[in-house]
């Protein structure tokens, strides 16, 4: 994979994490806004969608990195990154079907804007370290 491509799926893996941080930031105000579209916008199906954009640009990215230059660190925060969207997704999916309190869902948030700006940190490192491989 030549630079630019990797520095194209680093800037896309930014952009989708940090809207994983808008979509959660953004969903209590869209509720009291417009409920019909603030539940929508909360239906685990977006959920899914973006991680399933999400995880592939990422793993790719820092995998082909990885290769290139050995340096983990990008690695290791997407691993923990994208750990954190799956558990965000479960507890979702479990708050959905009514077998949690109001907590869990705070507790998906935080751990759904946490997560995507770990992410959004290891595009970062991936793309700085993706410039040179002895850097």
């Amino acid at each position: 994979m030549n630079h630019t491509h990797q520095e194209r799926m680093d800037k896309v893996g930014i952009m989708l994490s940090l809207s994983c941080c808008i979509h959660c930031l953004a969903t209590p105000f869209i509720l009291m806004a417009a409920p019909a579209i603030g539940e929508y916008f909360e239906s685990a199906l977006i959920h899914i969608v973006l991680f399933l954009l999400v995880a592939p640009i990422a793993l790719l990215s820092f995998l082909k990195t990885y290769k290139h230059t050995q340096k983990s660190r990008p690695l290791f925060l997407g691993i923990i990154g994208l750990s954190g969207l799956v558990i965000a997704l479960l507890l979702h999916l479990f708050a959905e079907n009514g077998m949690g309190t109001h907590h869990i869902h705070d507790i998906e948030i935080v751990m759904n804007v946490v997560s995507g700006l770990v992410l959004v940190c290891a595009h970062f490192f991936n793309f700085k370290d993706s410039f040179c491989k002895h850097c």
